[in-house]
């Protein structure tokens, strides 16, 4: 598609979605693809704010999400419509590929948001973090200059629209006039490597972990990677291993790594490096990097200044959760820096400084990441026990998940309880290994000690029932 007909459809778009109201709010049902990219800028145009779905999450999650968000407009089509038909009310339907005739010449007033992106809740009820235009525009701005796209680039999009790290590729390409390429196939998503080669692509962007899968196919190296320029990588740790075998392949390439979580709009650090420099920015992972232009990182609540709850302050904060004030209290607060009160969003991330550089250690909290996915481990609890084991808690061990259930094993049919999870579930919420207790391990305070499940499973070599 060329620019100038996206521009058509844009328009055209913008016109049927503004329809509805000066501030529409509108869901994005469609997957990766220039028309999912249209609606979004469409949304902007007419004045609204959107919130993307996820195509690959259970039908029952997408229905939840638009239950809560109660879009008054569906950029979707006839054939996706059906799986979250009724679950908002008064809600029309758009068609991308009937966008009418009409033509919006000119931007209508902005809503203050410019999307909410729905994450995993720890009662097992999706969060929307609510995202305004000015946070994107101080994110945009500062990538642009960063990544120093041009139209001669050929830009990937891995990463599902319903993730935060989405923005980064369609907002840079786009704004940059290069060539965006939705790797939207199963077997591109399967295997990337391969993408970038038959694209040609010069950008990618992803999760770290999409190395991993490259390197056991023996994917990373000169011809796969011989295209690109820069590869982009934010959603969880990077590893020094997963640069060793960057390096290998390309010792001439610039990687970035960059850290930030939705509610702070994509990312708010990066590091650059080189096949010359990494080594002094890894440790157990590579650091997280310095705040980009008007952000700052704050160590709080740790034994020394060295050490603490990761604070994030600046422009591209989140301004809370959608419709959920209590969560926002919680998680968005004032901080006392040099004698000045600042807004700041705690991340729930414990991170350590070495050598005067920041490195993730863990989450305090049990929400973590898996695969580059942030999970609120209640949200597997509760879908646990919503499938009848009456007690059960969830442990990340070693980058998996084992589930610890509260239950005679004769009377729980595993193979039954995985399949009603599936069917619930994203797949990297699913457990991958279950354990039968009598009793759970408690703290000081009486609570579940779920770092002491973890490592009574790690003790014992990670024994547990596999899925079936």
């Amino acid at each position: 598609m060329t620019y100038v007909t996206f521009e058509r459809l844009v328009r055209r778009l913008a016109a049927r979605i503004a329809e509805a109201g000066p501030h529409p709010r509108v869901m994005v049902h469609l997957p990766q693809s220039a028309e999912a990219y249209a609606a979004m800028l469409a949304t902007a145009m007419a004045g609204g704010f959107y919130a993307p779905s996820n195509l690959a999450a259970p039908l029952e999650r997408q229905r939840m999400v638009a239950h809560r968000f109660d879009p008054d407009v569906v950029v979707t089509t006839a054939a996706l419509a059906k799986a979250i038909e009724g679950a908002a009310t008064d809600v029309r339907f758009i068609d991308p590929g009937e966008p009418g005739d009409k033509s919006l010449d000119t931007p209508r007033p902005p809503h203050e948001l410019l999307y909410v992106m729905f994450t995993s809740g720890s009662t097992g009820v999706p969060k929307g973090v609510m995202l305004p235009r000015a946070a994107v525009n101080h994110y945009v701005a500062w990538l642009l200059g960063v990544m120093q796209g041009t139209p001669d680039d050929r830009w990937s999009q891995h990463p599902n629209l319903a993730f935060d790290i989405s923005v980064t590729d369609f907002c840079g390409a786009l704004c940059s006039g290069a060539t965006l390429y939705p790797l939207g196939s199963q077997a591109d998503r399967m295997m990337p490597f391969r993408a970038i080669s038959k694209h040609r692509l010069t950008v990618w962007t992803s999760v770290p972990s999409v190395v991993d899968n490259m390197v056991r196919l023996n994917l990373v190296n000169p011809e796969t990677l011989a295209s690109l320029r820069l590869m982009h990588f934010c959603g969880e740790a990077l590893l020094p291993e997963q640069l060793e075998a960057i390096f290998a392949a390309r010792p001439d390439l610039t990687v970035h790594n960059t850290y930030g979580p939705t509610e702070a709009t994509v990312s708010c650090t990066l590091l650059p490096l080189t096949s010359e420099t990494y080594r002094r920015s890894s440790h157990v992972n590579v650091s997280i990097g310095e705040p980009i232009a008007g952000m700052g990182l704050h160590l709080v609540g740790g034994n020394s200044d060295d050490e603490g709850e990761l604070a994030i302050t600046g422009p591209q904060l989140a301004k809370g959760y959608w419709q959920d004030p209590e969560t926002t209290a919680k998680a968005f607060r004032s901080i006392e820096i040099d004698g000045e009160s600042l807004p700041a969003y705690l991340t729930g991330d414990w991170v350590e400084r070495i050598d005067g550089q920041l490195y993730f250690r863990h989450r305090i909290d049990h929400q973590v990441k898996i695969r580059g996915y942030r999970l609120e481990l209640g949200e597997v609890n509760a879908a646990i026990r919503a499938a009848g084991v009456p007690a059960a808690y969830c442990a990340l061990v070693e980058g998996e998940l084992h589930a610890f259930l509260q239950a005679d094993q004769e009377q729980v049919d595993l193979g039954a309880l995985h399949q009603t999870l599936k069917g619930k579930l994203m797949d990297y919420a699913l457990p991958r290994r279950y354990h039968f207790v009598e009793d759970f391990p408690r703290n000081a305070n009486d609570k579940v000690d779920i770092k002491a499940l973890a490592e009574s499973c790690k003790l014992s070599d990670g024994e547990g029932v596999p899925p079936r």
